[in-house]
């Protein structure tokens, strides 16, 4: 079965059998604008480095926000993405900053040059590399060995891999983590300033600071790497995107996924090596088979998508520990649907303003159908990061929906 991304985003909840109703009788809302600081904090609205417009526009899920900024302005879908961006915006300006320090001046004289110059000796003389690396070096030895096996073999060029077994790769993970943002952006300029720190900072000729430089905030209330456990961040900042895809798929096959749904998953470009480690994680502690879950994750056809599916599990990941245990994972013409241990179905919607819309009922027909196959069902539910709107409340009130929202905070 193939599972349409689209209608998934756009799918929220769903009827009891015995509550059915004609669709054609009901009275849908149509897409319109709202007011951002309805779903932004206020602290992140304006800033020197930009500004949101007063009103964005809303698809039934979605916000899309107008974000003036110093590469003029952009539509940005999301909240979420637009936390993240911002703290993009962020992390570039204090880049910049640093990067025209005296400090990182004489750095980059003292280390950066010579880092440039250890690559390019790694590149001509991989066996010599391998010798000079200290005892004990046995991981980067190994990362090392890797670099010079897939040029070998024609598998791409070893700068990254030799980078990597120099300190490059692992200062840059962790400068990413300081600023809040992913190592794996696609933001050029911010890749660009991360590598050129990074290598200034490999040698020990620059220690990086950012006291002063960066704006607390809302911005930091973002899904990211700021939010999760030490030791998943120790994971992405020592570990290279080879290991963390050997960690995500021995943990996702020993939860009960079939090595398809892992393969397909693990497979998927639109996800960086951190969020799949991040998704994986959360999925770990939800503890149920995340097959059904890892089927949707294998359609994302977008990052927004794959940022969406991240919201999801962290929902799913906050309803297990915070409500009730999730037992089982199931999907139902494409929608995903947990059942808990007191009974209950839930649904997990990453949304930012949830409206009484036609893809509601779509999806009223898969838990329906859920509810009718299990006959131990105590409730529905739906859990969100979001907010509904007022016709929404009132149809799942209807309906006898409990309803969640902004289960991950008020300012996410």
């Amino acid at each position: 079965m193939k599972f349409h991304m689209k209608r998934f985003l756009l799918a929220a909840i769903c009827i009891p059998s015995l509550l059915a109703q004609d669709p054609a009788a009901e009275r849908y809302e149509a897409p319109g604008p709202i007011s951002s600081a309805e779903l932004v904090p206020a602290s992140v609205l304006s800033r020197p480095l930009w500004k949101i417009a007063p009103l964005a526009q809303t698809d039934g899920v979605r916000a899309t926000y107008q974000l003036s900024g110093p590469r003029g302005v952009e539509l940005v879908s999301g909240t979420q993405s637009l936390l993240l961006r911002t703290r993009e915006l962020e992390a570039i300006s204090a880049l910049e900053r640093l990067n025209k320090s005296e400090e990182f001046g004489k750095a980059l004289v003292k280390s950066g040059a010579d880092k440039v110059e250890s690559v390019k000796e790694a590149v001509k003389d991989p066996a010599g590399t391998i010798q000079r690396l200290p005892e004990g070096a046995g991981r980067l030895l190994g990362r090392v060995a890797t670099a010079v096996k897939n040029t070998a073999e024609g598998k791409g060029h070893p700068r990254a891999g030799i980078e990597a077994a120099l300190g490059v790769s692992r200062k840059k993970a962790e400068l990413a983590l300081q600023l809040g943002v992913s190592p794996y952006t696609r933001d050029p300029v911010l890749q660009e300033k991360l590598d050129a720190t990074a290598r200034a900072a490999a040698g020990g000729a620059l220690v990086v600071n950012l006291s002063g430089l960066l704006v607390g905030g809302g911005v930091g209330t973002a899904i990211s790497v700021v939010n999760v456990n030490q030791t998943l961040q120790n994971t992405l900042i020592e570990s290279s995107p080879e290991e963390m895809q050997a960690q995500n798929r021995a943990t996702l096959t020993a939860l009960g996924a079939s090595s398809k749904e892992v393969g397909n998953f693990l497979a998927n470009s639109f996800f960086t090596p951190w969020q799949k480690s991040i998704v994986t994680n959360y999925l770990k502690a939800v503890g149920a088979n995340p097959g059904a879950f890892l089927q949707l994750a294998a359609q994302a056809s977008t990052p927004e998508d794959a940022l969406s599916l991240e919201q999801e599990a962290a929902l799913l990941q906050n309803h297990s520990e915070s409500a009730a245990a999730i037992s089982s994972l199931q999907l139902k013409d494409g929608f995903l649907i947990a059942r808990d241990a007191k009974g209950i179905l839930a649904t997990p919607v990453a949304a930012d303003w949830l409206s009484w819309t036609p893809a509601l009922a779509a999806r009223c027909e898969a838990l329906r159908a859920a509810a009718d196959a299990d006959r131990e069902v105590a409730a529905l539910a739906l859990i969100t990061d979001g907010l509904l709107s007022a016709q929404a409340h009132e149809e799942l009130a209807k309906r006898n929906i409990q309803v969640t929202e902004q289960s991950l905070g008020a300012d996410r």
